[in-house]
Formats: structure tokens, C-alpha cells, sequence
């Protein structure tokens, strides 16, 4: 009998099909919709920065016209008729117009400071239009405007600020921050990120703090007779018509780990809660009895396993100092013995070691009684006091008196110890525990 050929088997799409052709139909128009998208963005973007170029231009273009003495911004220095940030609002969107004026030393003229009676050469002026949203951005650009004349140059009063950043070999730090602040409120009235390490600030006559800063580097600052009494750096004085130069050093931030150990046998038992000084080398001026304030000098005390770790160091010359041992030894690496003080250089991590010994001491020893191998985290009670043993089986107290000191251990799945040490200078004691059956 032969079937009709309405009755032959049509065979379908399986599952597995039909998944692989959205997944393929998904990634076509994903690729359609983020190429849409981009498309829009580059549109809105060029529109964006096609009108804000417009407002760049025409805002210099009207300094220009300005007459010089009017050329600042309203309530700053130099002081003129710009306003210091305004809104302008086209096609939808919001524009924001930042304008700073700053004043330019320049010994292009022949005259350099300090023989430059009238140093405000000329005003530099910066025009900054930004605006947000998904497609923000921002145009920015500088002009020169120049006085017509000589007199018209001197008549202009205040000072220049001439900051120098350097870093730990005297080279220029690049885009550094640097701000230049009220030292009453702290205010920051100015600041610059200069990419060539050095900035002129037109300032009118008085005292100003300044800070100079960068991520992950150093810091620096003046200083007011209100926080030290003489001042190594003290703040910036601007007089008219003068040029004043200040210096500042920084560099990237190092760090040290410091382990504190005892000096009894080849092993160097760990010591842990030592609290010790760290003092640097550089100072930030004198106090009132003409001694030095340490631009750091900080207290640290080393836990399990005896050791302590300190971050965002400076690049210095530390000296270590600790008050109830004696420090008979500085290593860095460990095992490598050094003259204090300890010299550390910017971006490294360092180890350090400090060596300790004290006139009476008890190195406690706990192993199996049967193997003779350590007991880690055994519970050791001097006379109150308690410690836990490190891998080694060991812990070690330190400083003692000489007396007969009451010891117990404890540890777990083994009998507990309770005895009696004689503690007389360097002593050391093994317990040997027994497991429970």
C-alpha cells in the first residue's frame, strides 16, 4: 500500500536550534542598537562641543574688547567685571562658564625678579564651558591680554606666588596639586594642577597657607606661628609688587613592616605587644624651648605574630626607640644588621627588624612527650599572664623580674601543666604535655 504523500513526517526546529538562532538574532541587534547609540553619542557630543567652542571664542573674544584694568574677576585677584562662573542655557542644554584670570611673570621683558619693580607683566585668562549628562564634557582655552603700556603694567598692585614642587632627587613633579589657602578659615582661595611642576599665583598683599599634594605621594605645607612656634616653612608673605618663591619637596609613599624579636638563641623568639617610637628626620620647625617638631614621630606596637604594619610613610631617616626593652640591634633586611637611623626610600616596602633584650627573660618551650614536636597555639599563664605558642612551640616573655614565677599550659587534647620557673636572666624552660588516652 503506498501512504499519500499528505501523511510524510515534517520535521521542526529542536530547542537547542531555536535558542542558537535568538542567541544569534540577539547578539545582530545588539550590535545594531550599541552602534545606534554610539552614533547618537558621537552627534550629541560634536554638537555639544561645536556650541561650547561658540561660547569659548565669543567669551575671550569680549575680554579682549575689555580695557585692561577691568580685565578680573569679581571679588578674586586680580580684581575686574568677570564674573567667576555663570550658566548659559542653548538648544536644551545648560553650559557652565568658569573664567579665572591669573597674572604672568615673565622675563621675557628683559627684567627678571627681583629687579622686576613691576612684575605683573601681564593677565592670563582662562575660559572653562562644561556641561553634564549622559554625553557631558568640556572645551577649554587660554588668552594672554597685555597691557598697552608700561604705566599701564605697573599701575597694577598685588603679588606673584612662584611655587616650585620637587621631588625626592630635585626633579619637577608633574600635576602636582597645589593650594593656596586662608590661614584663618582654611579656604581654599586659588589652587592649579600645573603638568610642569611650578605655578604663579597673582595674590593680593598678605599671609597665605599653601599645601601641595598628589595621589598616592606626600604631602606638604607652610606652617603658622599659631602651630609651631618657628617654622621651617612658615606661611607665604606677598608684598606688592614683588615675587615670592617657595619650594616644596614630595614624593610617592613608602611603607614598613617592623617585627619585634628577642635576641635569646639562633631562633629570635617572636615578641608581641612591644610598643615602640618612630620618629623621622625631618622636622616641621622649632617649639618654644627651641627643640624640633618632628614632621613624624608616631607610637606602634607590634601584635601576632609579633609584628606591625605602617603605611603611607614619607621618604625619611627613621630612628626607632622603644622604652621598657633594650634595642641592641636595627636588621633590614632581616639578618642583615644596619646603623640606625633606618633610610627609607620613596616607593619601597621595607622589613625591618628590631633585636630586643631585656635583664630577665623566659623562652617557654611546650612539645608532645611522646614525639617531641611543637604544640602550636598551646595556652601558656604566667603568673597571670597569657601568651600562645607560635609554630614553633614557642612563646617568650619578656621584660621579668627575677622571681619564682607560678606557669600553667593548656592546650587541646592534651593534660594541662601547672609548675613553678625560676626566672634569672636569659631563661629557658621545655614542657613536655601528655595526650589524653
Amino acid at each position: 500500500m503506498i501512504k499519500s504523500p499528505i501523511f510524510k513526517k515534517r520535521k521542526g526546529f529542536s530547542l537547542v536550534e531555536v535558542l542558537v538562532g535568538s542567541f544569534l538574532l540577539l547578539i545582530v541587534f545588539l550590535g545594531i542598537f550599541l552602534a545606534y547609540q554610539l552614533g547618537l553619542k558621537v552627534v550629541s557630543q560634536s554638537k555639544n562641543r561645536v556650541i561650547a567652542t561658540a561660547i569659548v571664542n565669543g567669551e575671550l573674544e569680549k575680554i579682549r574688547n575689555l580695557p585692561y584694568e577691568s580685565v578680573g574677576v569679581d571679588g578674586e585677584f586680580p580684581d575686574g567685571i568677570l564674573e567667576a562662573s555663570k550658566i548659559i542655557s542653548l538648544n536644551g542644554v545648560n553650559y557652565t562658564v568658569e573664567i579665572r584670570v591669573d597674572y604672568v611673570v615673565d622675563s621675557a621683558d628683559g627684567i627678571s625678579s627681583p629687579s622686576d619693580t613691576c612684575p605683573n607683566d601681564y593677565k592670563r585668562v582662562s575660559v572653562k564651558v562644561s556641561w553634564s549628562g549622559i554625553f557631558g564634557g568640556e572645551v577649554q582655552s587660554v588668552a594672554d591680554i597685555s597691557p598697552k603700556t608700561l604705566i599701564q603694567e605697573c599701575n597694577e598692585t598685588g603679588g606673584v606666588l612662584l611655587i616650585q614642587v620637587f621631588d625626592a632627587y630635585g626633579i619637577m613633579v608633574s600635576s602636582p596639586l597645589i593650594e593656596v589657602r586662608d590661614p584663618l578659615t582654611d579656604e581654599v582661595i586659588k589652587n592649579a594642577v600645573p603638568a610642569e611642576g611650578r605655578y604663579f599665583f597673582s595674590l593680593a598683599s598678605g599671609t597665605y597657607k599653601v599645601v601641595v599634594s598628589k595621589t598616592n605621594y606626600s604631602s606638604s605645607r607652610t606652617y603658622g606661628i599659631d602651630e609651631v612656634t618657628t617654622p621651617e616653612k612658615p606661611h607665604a608673605l606677598i608684598l606688592e609688587g614683588e615675587v615670592t618663591e617657595v619650594s616644596f619637596s614630595i614624593d610617592e609613599l613608602s611603607s614598613m613592616t617592623v617585627q619585634t624579636r628577642g635576641s635569646q638563641g639562633a631562633g629570635f623568639p617572636i615578641i608581641n605587644g612591644v610598643t615602640f617610637n618612630l620618629s623621622g628626620a625631618k622636622i616641621i620647625g622649632l617649639d618654644a624651648e627651641g627643640d624640633p617638631v618632628y614632621k613624624y614621630s608616631e607610637n606602634h606596637t607590634s601584635v601576632p605574630p609579633g609584628q606591625v604594619y605602617i603605611p603611607n610613610l614619607e621618604w625619611d631617616s627613621y630612628t626607632f626607640s622603644v622604652s621598657s626593652l633594650d634595642l641592641t640591634a636595627v636588621e633590614s633586611p632581616p639578618g642583615t644588621e644596619i646603623t640606625p637611623p633606618f633610610g627609607l626610600s620613596p616607593g619601597t616596602n621595607e622589613t625591618v627588624r628590631l633585636i630586643l633584650e631585656a635583664e630577665n627573660s623566659l623562652l617557654v618551650t611546650v612539645q608532645d612527650v611522646d614525639t617531641g614536636g611543637p604544640i602550636f597555639s598551646a595556652e601558656v599563664i604566667l603568673d597571670g599572664n597569657t601568651q600562645y605558642t607560635d609554630m614553633n612551640g614557642q612563646t617568650y616573655f619578656i621584660p621579668l623580674e627575677e622571681l619564682n614565677y607560678a606557669i600553667e599550659v593548656q592546650a587541646s587534647g592534651y593534660v594541662d601543666y601547672s609548675g613553678t620557673v625560676l626566672v634569672s636572666g636569659d631563661t629557658t624552660k621545655t614542657i613536655n604535655l601528655q595526650r589524653i588516652e
